[in-house]
């Protein structure tokens, strides 16, 4: 009698083990639909992909935003970076159409920005790579000769193919449009996101203009006043244009480091 009873807890174990693999890697936005009441907190979640074989969890810290625009924004360790495949953090981002932006300031403060595509160009994808910038401009602090180098989290709004043009290009920024005109068909369109691991300086390169202004004047307190550990931001560079504005981290009076969240 032990014997069936014993085959069918194995078949239903089979059973949980397939139904995990089906389901994908975890992510905050998984959590947030499993668990409405979630916390806003750091998770241990395993982000190993079905088809890896043999199959083997593979688990990462993350920064889960179970609030901040209806919540289940994922924030990467530095770490995390490290330990990701690009293949993994591909089946981890499926929302292409909003980043979540938290800024640590000098005062203690993390105000956020939801940041999408101008509404002309909604049709457009965002994109987020790990070293990976197929399809748009190379982050100056990734080119060959060192600097910050690799790995990288790149996250994209307009591609080559739409920004190599003398239009009106930007992002939107917590609704509101921040737009400039691109002069001279310079299809920068990016934040970029460094580990920095070996501690090496950065670009000197530095463009200013209103539109990185906006970003940063446009950012809001989050209500609760909750902050993220500061483990979670990075050295981060932003660029835009052809006649638009490179700004990085520490060129930027009152800003520490950034962090980006995707779902």
């Amino acid at each position: 009698m032990k014997w069936p009873l014993l085959f069918i807890a194995v078949f239903q174990l089979h059973l949980l083990i397939i139904k995990g693999q089906e389901a994908g890697p975890e992510t905050c936005k998984r959590i947030k639909q499993d668990n409405p009441a979630a916390a806003s907190k750091m998770y241990a979640i395993n982000v190993a992909n079905s088809s890896s074989t043999p199959y083997t969890p593979k688990t990462i810290d993350v920064y889960c935003e179970m609030g901040l625009n209806g919540g289940g924004y994922t924030f990467l360790t530095p770490e995390s970076v490290v330990k990701l495949h690009p293949s993994e953090l591909s089946s981890m981002f499926a929302d292409k159409a909003s980043f979540l932006l938290r800024v640590r300031k000098t005062d203690g403060t993390q105000p956020y920005a939801v940041l999408k595509q101008l509404p002309q160009y909604a049709n457009i994808p965002l994109t987020l790579g790990l070293t990976d910038y197929t399809g748009y401009n190379p982050p100056v602090n990734s080119y060959t000769g060192g600097l910050v180098g690799q790995p990288f989290l790149y996250f994209g709004f307009l591609p080559k193919e739409s920004a190599t043009n003398n239009n009106v290009q930007g992002l939107q920024v917590n609704g509101f449009n921040n737009v400039f005109t691109n002069c001279d068909r310079n299809p920068n369109s990016h934040f970029t996101l460094f580990p920095n691991f070996p501690e090496a300086t950065p670009s000197v390169y530095d463009v200013p203009g209103t539109v990185c202004d906006q970003i940063f004047s446009h950012l809001l307190p989050n209500p609760s006043g909750r902050v993220m550990p500061p483990q979670i931001f990075m050295f981060g560079e932003t660029h835009w244009g052809g006649c638009g504005c490179y700004k990085q981290t520490n060129q930027i009076s009152g800003i520490l480091s950034l962090a980006i969240g995707f779902r």
